[in-house]
């Protein structure tokens, strides 16, 4: 996502002030330093023999690489390119400008070429920056345009204003050249230019009567207004989670249960086993981590539409495959039962993060509905 400032009148663009670009650079930097410190103290866990305290370091390191990245990304948004959007006299101008290899594109839609302009709700989370306080949601505006080209296609145009005050300017300006208004309470903020080439007729829409009906514009709320999706990008999700599915997510469950399976087979039997669970000194804490991990990952459990008795039932899964192998293992060697009730135990700890985090998703699925 772009952010857009105000330059003048109604002229906005991506660039920075240059303390702005230094402050991002030195704040990379230093995230950059603490994911390379956590790969070396994971480094030295491994040296003496601490298994979990190895896991826990790679996953905060893999985790701070990925956040270090994302910012560098989001950075070269703000040095790499130039953006400017601008509502003239003569319609809407857009520019960009690849600074690296000196590409430029602009355009411009004429107000004569406009067919209607909808204002639609578009908004972004907030964090407290408390833990003990929840955040909220701004509410803005994300303003269609509809045009038709030089061939007489109809195509659409986004800009996404936040300040009430702006979108009265954008609203007057379009009324100046007598461009019909309309707008809608639906929340559009997943939806992009393409989408609505299909999708606009779906939407609820209104002649825009009165500014008041804008009034909810830059207020905040606790609940985030439900996203629209048109019947195509519906359609277009449920195909690519079930392509994500079957190509990354199944196989890879089943790779997890496997590697469980051997690990109950071949390595769990000879773990030290202290008061009917498995030692400290053994590696039962670091495999269930990677357990819970996996498991989370691969069955997708931040999916709104996952059902309540999912960790419930890899929890079954993950005890019967432990069972299994353990049972297995019984044909060359002695098995005492007690090694049953260790994995019991290693299962239920796991269960119990399964749980916790499939609620946490829940909940915050919950936050993102209408009061």
């Amino acid at each position: 996502m772009i952010e857009m400032r105000s330059k003048e009148d109604l002229k906005y663009s991506n660039q920075i002030p240059k303390w702005a670009k230094f402050a991002h650079v030195v704040i990379i930097s230093i995230i950059g330093l603490i994911g390379a410190g956590a790969f070396v103290l994971g480094g030295y866990f491994v040296y003496t023999g601490d298994w979990l305290g190895a896991i826990l370091c790679l996953i905060v390191g893999i985790v701070i690489v990925w956040a270090t990245r994302m910012m560098i990304i989001g950075s070269k948004l703000h040095t790499d390119f130039v953006f400017v959007s601008e509502l003239r006299d003569d319609g809407y101008y857009t520019y960009f400008k690849n600074i690296k290899n000196g590409h430029e594109e602009e355009h411009l839609i004429p107000f004569q070429r406009m067919q209607e302009v909808l204002i639609a709700r578009k908004t972004q989370y907030m964090s407290s920056g408390n833990k003990d306080i929840p955040g909220h949601y701004i509410v803005g505006s994300q303003i269609i345009m509809q045009w038709r080209d030089e061939h007489g296609n109809i195509d659409y145009s986004l800009f996404g204003i936040a300040s009430r005050s702006d979108l009265s300017k954008w609203v007057n300006k379009f009324r100046e050249h007598n461009v019909p208004l309309l707008h809608t309470y639906q929340n559009v903020s997943e939806a992009s230019a393409a989408d609505f080439i299909s999708g606009y007729h779906e939407l609820d829409k209104s002649p825009l009567s009165s500014i008041d009906l804008l009034s909810d514009i830059e207020t905040r709320r606790r609940n985030n207004i439900p996203m629209w999706q048109s019947a195509e990008m519906k359609l277009r999700r449920a195909q690519q989670q079930s392509g994500n599915d079957r190509r990354i997510f199944r196989p890879m469950y089943g790779i997890a249960l496997f590697a469980l399976f051997l690990n109950a087979m071949l390595w769990m039997p000879y773990w030290v086993i202290e008061e009917e669970m498995f030692a400290d000194s053994s590696p039962s804490a670091v495999i269930s981590v990677l357990t819970v991990l996996s498991v989370i990952i691969s069955r997708t459990y931040w999916r709104r539409k996952r059902r309540w008795y999912l960790p419930i039932a890899d929890i079954l899964m993950i005890l019967a495959v432990s069972f299994a192998g353990l049972t297995v293992a019984r044909l060359w060697r002695p098995i005492p039962s007690i090694y049953y009730e260790a994995a019991l135990v290693d299962v239920l700890a796991s269960g119990f993060f399964l749980i916790i985090v499939f609620v946490g998703f829940k909940l915050l699925h919950r936050r993102d509905r209408l009061e």
